[in-house]
């Protein structure tokens, strides 16, 4: 979830100043209309799908989860109440990508210029950081809120937008050139991030909070421009595989069905351990390629029409 955020922000923000570049600037009518058309029909469908198969078979329901989930804010459901452990679980991190598609793209156009968009972008990184270890070491908020609440989760999804306009403006360019030197040096990064992966398992959410939600949002933003700098060698080869582009184009349904999907398969193959991954893995590609070819590719072909008039306008 984390390296999504920093992709997310990243993506997100080139594409912002890709559309700057092209028409010297940027409609928010279509930039959250399109946004709409990528993330709302599928999400709608996978939220009435569990609340008629929840209410039918008389599954746990959590009514006010539901409906904060239904509203993009299940994230702050969960960090102030708890996570029930339902089908809208996961949804908390929706909710924190919802808000920041809605709060970014007004704080993009306020900021007219690169100089002024990396100042704000660093002292907004810094201080949700500094926020972040208050929370944790002076006042003890609980670590679920730290993990769900868009304000301790920001920082990640600025460390993308940041790593775009640095990128777009031709800055630290020096900086790149070291890092992106050699295809292998994108070992560095991953090997990283697993020994942080190993430490917040050993070490629990204080290290996770404290110590990884700051180095391991850097360390994905280096590994995404590495993989860019070398896409026919190393990691770019292994993510320009034919099926793994597939799943990147189904990942927004795996997403969404995976935690429908995992448990129910997983309870019906629990005599058959040896199948159950394989069958909890095509369980959950069938579910993502149903919702992605029923609903998410008409929309899509609708968003395509806006981005096409938005560019012939430009």
């Amino acid at each position: 979830v984390m390296i999504f955020f920093v992709l997310s922000g990243f993506l997100i923000t080139w594409l912002l100043l890709k559309e700057e570049e092209q028409s010297g600037t940027i409609s928010l009518k279509l930039f959250y209309l399109r946004r709409s058309l990528r993330i709302f029909p599928a999400f709608y469908a996978y939220w009435l799908l569990l609340t008629a198969a929840s209410l039918l078979l008389h599954k746990r329901y959590d009514v006010a989860q539901a409906i904060c989930s239904l509203l993009y804010v299940n994230n702050y459901y969960q960090a102030l109440r708890g996570d029930p452990n339902t089908g809208f679980s996961h949804t908390w991190s929706l909710g924190i990508e919802e808000q920041f598609y809605l709060l970014w793209p007004l704080v993009f156009l306020l900021l007219r210029h690169a100089r002024h968009r990396l100042r704000f972008l660093i002292a907004a990184i810094l201080s949700l950081e500094l926020y972040r270890e208050a929370l944790i070491f002076l006042f003890h908020r609980d670590q679920g809120y730290i993990y769900e609440a868009f304000d301790t989760r920001a920082d990640h999804l600025l460390i993308g937008c940041l790593l775009a306009v640095a990128l777009r403006a031709g800055v630290w360019t020096g900086l790149w050139r070291r890092l992106c030197s050699s295809p292998w040096l994108a070992a560095v990064p991953l090997g990283l991030l697993a020994i942080s992966t190993a430490l917040a398992l050993r070490f629990g959410s204080t290290y996770r909070d404290a110590v990884g939600f700051v180095i391991d949002p850097l360390l994905v933003a280096v590994l995404i421009v590495q993989t860019i700098a070398h896409p026919a060698a190393g990691l770019g080869v292994a993510l320009n595989w034919d099926w793994m582009r597939y799943l990147g184009t189904i990942s927004y349904s795996v997403y969404l069905y995976q935690q429908l999907v995992v448990d129910s398969v997983r309870k019906l193959t629990a005599r058959w351990p040896a199948v159950s991954l394989l069958a909890i893995i095509l369980a959950v590609i069938a579910m993502a390629n149903a919702s992605y070819w029923i609903v998410e590719r008409p929309f899509l072909r609708l968003k395509k029409r806006f981005e096409a008039a938005r560019a012939r306008s430009g």
